[in-house]
Parts: structure tokens; C-alpha cells; sequence
């Protein structure tokens, strides 16, 4: 759905992608440093800590966003990197999920820990779905809640401390998205 913003996002984001290589950074580094931040949001969810889990989820996008502006100012755009920085991607949203699972279940809530489970199942199957169907030569980018939309979603719930139905929303429409490819397959 955000997918239509890319060039309008990229306008302004290339530009930091040039700043960055000027530092030396590389594309593969601010992939690295995404997934330690996803790691560090993940803690903060364990211990309740909603909004710096939030803020940190900001941090864990930007780098996400930002590694590709970087690969391309830097000419550093290779397969490689897409398949790193896509794996890394899926690291990055099992470890925050279940870090926000891990927190529902100690509290306990055991409704809010099988809902980020379900959200958990919708996010792997979202790319899933999207990966085997390129796998077999055709694009499947429809559905509503790519990993923009699910990243944004987590983050609005753990800075409004709406961290259930946040979940709840990406649970249904995470799935509905996976369902909608495999139909759009059939």
C-alpha cells in the first residue's frame, strides 16, 4: 500500500543515503545496526517499556529505509545486499514480535500474546507468499500491510501504549494480505 510513496520517499532520502556514504558507511553496516536496534526494541517491549520500544522501532525503520539510499548512492547495490538486507528484515520482525510476545505472556495476557503470535504467523507469511511467488517469476506486491505498514503499525501501538489492538490490526490484516496473494497466485 506504502509501496506507491517509494519514489516520493526516495526523494528525500537519497540525499541522506549521499551523506552517509560520504562517512563511509556502508549498506551491509546500517542493515547490521537495524537488526541490533530491533533486538534492543525487543528488550525494551520484554520489560514494558512501550514508548522506547517505540522510539526504537523508529530507529530500526530509518536504518532499514536508509540502507537502500545508501546502497544506491554508494553504487553498492548488488544482489547480495537485496538478499541480506531481506533476511535481516525477517530477523528483525520475528525478534520484535516475539519480544512483544514475551511481554503479553508475563503479564500474563494471554489473548495479547496469542494475537502477536497471529501477527507474528501474518508478517512470515506476508513475505512468504511474496517471495515464492517471485521465486516462480511473478510479482506479488498486493495487500495492504507490507512490512511499512506492520512496522508502522507496531510503532504507533507502543507510542500510544495501544499496543493490543495495534496487534489485533496487524494480525487480521497481515493475514488477509498473505490470503490475498496466495489468491491473486490461484
Amino acid at each position: 500500500m506504502l509501496g506507491r510513496y517509494r519514489e516520493t520517499v526516495r526523494h528525500w532520502s537519497d540525499p541522506v543515503g549521499r551523506v552517509l556514504f560520504r562517512l563511509r558507511l556502508r549498506p551491509n553496516h546500517l542493515t547490521l545496526i537495524g537488526l541490533v536496534v530491533s533486538f534492543y526494541a525487543a528488550g525494551a517491549f520484554i520489560a514494558g517499556h512501550l514508548r522506547s520500544a517505540g522510539m526504537l522501532l523508529v530507529l530500526a525503520g530509518l536504518c532499514d529505509l536508509l540502507d537502500g539510499s545508501l546502497a544506491r548512492a554508494s553504487g553498492q547495490v548488488t544482489a547480495f545486499g537485496a538478499f541480506l538486507d531481506s533476511v535481516i528484515d525477517r530477523y528483525s520482525d520475528l525478534v520484535i514480535l516475539l519480544g512483544i510476545v514475551v511481554l503479553f505472556a508475563r503479564t500474563p495476557n494471554a489473548r495479547g500474546a496469542l494475537v502477536a503470535m497471529a501477527g507474528l504467523v501474518g508478517s512470515v507469511m506476508v513475505s512468504y507468499t511474496k517471495a515464492r511467488a517471485e521465486s516462480i517469476g511473478i510479482e506479488c506486491n498486493v495487500g495492504v500491510m507490507e512490512r511499512p505498514e506492520r512496522m508502522l503499525c507496531l510503532i504507533a501501538g507502543a507510542l500510544l501504549v495501544l499496543l493490543e489492538p495495534a496487534l489485533w490490526v496487524l494480525a487480521i490484516l497481515a493475514n488477509e494480505t498473505a490470503l490475498q496473494r496466495i489468491v491473486r497466485m490461484r
